[in-house]
């Protein structure tokens, strides 16, 4: 019997420390970072903890200007919607971003995710639109070039 209690309690501790990213209430939810409601569906994004805390923002660069804050060794997921799904959140690590003032964000930066490299590819219409992986997308604003 005793080990069917430490099974049971074991088997709680690892559902209610599952690493996932929580449900954007939109209308609802207000952005971590600078407090605005999150109601635009195509840019909102996610990061979530080694420890399983969420913590939502209504534009990916409020999500990039944020962990400038944080302990980045303690964050586990990255997550951006993907702009052609909205309300789906794909990991920014394999996403494609696209700055481009064709596409309005909610901060300004006119900043998008992508799925599909390809998809990026053909909203390129301008020397302006300029695509980038997760890596240079942080390096850039790291440096200072976008945000805030």
């Amino acid at each position: 019997m005793k080990k069917l209690y430490f099974l049971l309690s074991l088997s709680l501790i690892l559902v209610s420390c599952s690493i996932e990213p929580s449900k954007i209430e939109y209308g609802k939810d207000a952005c971590n970072f600078c407090k605005m409601t999150i109601v635009d569906k195509t840019h909102a994004a996610q990061i979530v903890t080694k420890k399983g805390k969420s913590f939502k923002y209504d534009a990916i660069e409020c999500m990039l200007n944020d962990m400038e804050d944080k302990d980045k060794s303690k964050l586990e997921l990255f997550l951006v919607t993907d702009y052609l799904n909205p309300t789906t959140l794909i990991d920014a690590n394999s996403a494609t971003f696209l700055i481009s003032p064709a596409i309005k964000s909610p901060m300004g930066a006119n900043l998008s995710a992508f799925k599909n490299k390809e998809d990026v590819e053909k909203l390129v219409k301008t020397d302006v639109d300029k695509s980038y992986n997760w890596q240079e997308l942080k390096a850039l604003y790291q440096s200072g070039s976008q945000g805030k």
